[in-house]
């Protein structure tokens, strides 16, 4: 149910809370370089990830899950164990 997406979403998530945790933790200041350095990173990450989960989430996008990546009915020595699938 839930694949990569959703997986690299959370460890973004986890990896700002862990920064976040730190800097509380040691009482250590932000500068705002470091602020911007962490929204930059963090903001393409989220971004990346949004935009896949949004692409993904098309009826579209579900019917390619279910292709086969590889024909598997043609015989090996015509291509089939490892010739990509036709797109139809």
């Amino acid at each position: 149910e839930f694949g990569a997406l959703v997986f690299a979403a959370t460890m973004n998530v986890r990896q700002v809370i862990s920064i976040i945790a730190s800097y509380i933790t040691y009482h250590n200041n932000i500068t705002g370089l470091q602020m911007l350095g962490l929204v930059a990173v963090f903001g393409a990450l989220f971004y990346k990830s949004y935009v896949g989960i949004m692409s993904a989430e098309g009826p579209k996008a579900k019917a390619a899950e279910k292709q086969p990546i590889a024909d598997k009915t043609k015989a090996a020595s015509e291509g089939g164990a490892y010739k990509a699938a036709e797109k139809n």
